[in-house]
């Protein structure tokens, strides 16, 4: 049986958590960043802006990757504005919508809940990130296979995760397989393949 790959023009694809510098440990401890430029804007009235687009939208009946694309917008927004607490509960509506208009299981799907770990990470709430990464995980690994640079993305978050939960065994074994995976899907000096082995190395470390 040939299993199924799919194609999807993904509106989260370039996501928040590869914008920023985190999910990222340092050798003590693990801290949040942003890279995305704080932009000197009108917050209420950029925030009123695109929610009313957005109810526009909903009410039209326009695309779903419409749609998806202003929920995108919305968090981009709460985050630049260090509103972490709307960016979660923005991005639980998004993926409920994800959910209704491509089913659960839809690749469409596994950014969304790969955002939503992200602001769980960024407010420490470590269990809920691994909740949303394990769903988006078995998406990835469905519609793109386990060796491939979509999976070893979330398995690589995933490790990070497990270290801050004090799982270093499972973190270091999410670290190994990352990097096996990376081997196979990047050139060996891509930054992606290097950031994971420092991972390794530094869970290495910890764990003698």
């Amino acid at each position: 049986m040939t299993e199924t790959r799919y194609t999807v023009t993904n509106t989260f694809s370039s996501t928040i958590a590869s914008e920023m510098e985190d999910f990222s440990p340092g050798e003590v401890g693990i801290t949040m960043t942003t890279t995305i430029p704080v932009e000197a804007v009108a917050d209420a009235e950029v925030e009123a802006g695109i929610i009313s687009r957005l109810s526009e939208l909903q009410n039209d009946k326009s695309s779903k990757e419409s749609v998806i694309e202003v929920y995108n917008k919305l968090v981009r927004h709460y985050l630049r504005n260090d509103n972490v607490v709307k960016a979660a509960e923005t991005l639980e509506k998004a993926l409920v919508f994800a959910q209704k208009s491509y089913g659960e299981k839809h690749p469409a799907v596994a950014p969304v809940l790969i955002e939503l770990a992200f602001v769980n990470y960024k407010l420490d709430q470590f269990a809920e990130a691994k909740a949303h990464l394990e769903p988006a995980l078995a998406i990835q690994e469905k519609a793109y296979g386990k060796i491939s640079e979509q999976a070893a993305f979330v398995v690589h978050k995933l490790g990070r995760v497990h270290e801050m939960l004090g799982d270093y065994e499972t973190a270091e074994a999410m670290y190994l397989r990352s990097v096996t995976t990376y081997q196979n899907t990047y050139s060996e000096d891509d930054s992606q393949i290097i950031i994971a082995r420092n991972d390794l190395a530094r869970m290495r470390r910890l764990r003698k």
